[in-house]
């Protein structure tokens, strides 16, 4: 009969999330560090007259289960945004900001490194020039035809042509599109959905640490904290998450997690 007791946690080797509606897999991250879980309770304390504790009575029990990611993780800040991570495809382009330092050659001209979109004849509106002290110097506006302070784009060649005299660097800021792109939005009202997890670890034997054993901890309904987003924006940063457990509000006994350990795995 396997019984264990007391085990050696190697790691915790992924964490599962599941749409609650259709079981459909909806994020797996596998470079988890720092994972904890938490339980806590609402206690309400009997005293007597003298203000002596009788008991304690607790209700109100709840869980977090928190980790980092080593790596930066598209589809975990798209659920901590309450979004849909967003891919591109051949019909649904995703449009880009684009900045761009570009030469201007001996005639005027320069050319972007993309095809700018916007608005017809305008998809660039402005282009700055940058001074040899890499500063900026004077600022040049679109127009439909060429004339002092201003020049002339033909989006599809990609091609800007600027006054005579106009020489250097120049700035561009403009807008591509792509079909190789993924975005994930924030918005002001995106909440995190209740999800279920899989918490996958690893296990051994303290006697004999050659026997290795899977677990999971089940999670029927866990919740993002959206209060609790921070995103390190440095190499060596962490993305973290934290989840709320969850009991179905109609089941008074309902369970927040299990852990199962079986000896027939690995």
């Amino acid at each position: 009969m396997f019984n264990p007791n007391e085990l050696v946690l190697e790691k915790i080797r992924a964490v599962e999330e599941y749409d609650l509606a259709t079981s459909e897999l909806t994020g797996r991250y596998t470079q988890i560090e720092e994972p904890s879980l938490k339980t806590a309770a609402e206690g309400t304390t009997v005293t007597d007259a003298m203000g002596a504790e009788i008991a304690t009575f607790y209700k109100a029990q709840t869980g977090t289960f928190s980790f980092s990611n080593s790596l930066f993780s598209l589809d975990l800040a798209a659920s901590q945004f309450g979004s849909e991570k967003e891919v591109a495809d051949a019909d649904n382009k995703i449009t880009i900001p684009v900045s761009e330092i570009i030469n201007i050659a001996a005639d005027g001209t320069a050319t972007l490194k993309y095809i700018p979109v916007g608005a017809a004849g305008a998809e660039v509106k402005t282009v700055k020039v940058i001074n040899e002290n890499n500063t900026f110097g004077k600022t040049y506006e679109v127009s439909a035809t060429p004339g002092e302070g201003k020049f002339t784009l033909d989006a599809a060649s990609k091609t800007i042509t600027l006054p005579e005299g106009a020489a250097g660097r120049a700035f561009v800021q403009y807008n591509r599109e792509s079909d190789n792109a993924v975005k994930v939005t924030k918005t002001t009202d995106g909440i995190p959905t209740v999800k279920s997890l899989l918490i996958h670890a690893l296990f051994h034997d303290p006697c004999n640490t050659n026997s290795v054993y899977a677990g999971v901890i089940n999670v029927p309904r866990a919740q993002i904290n959206p209060e609790a987003v921070e995103i390190s924006l440095t190499p060596d940063g962490k993305h973290s998450a934290e989840y709320k457990l969850q009991k179905p509000y109609c089941d008074e006994h309902a369970r927040l997690f299990d852990i199962i350990i079986a000896s027939d795995t690995e």
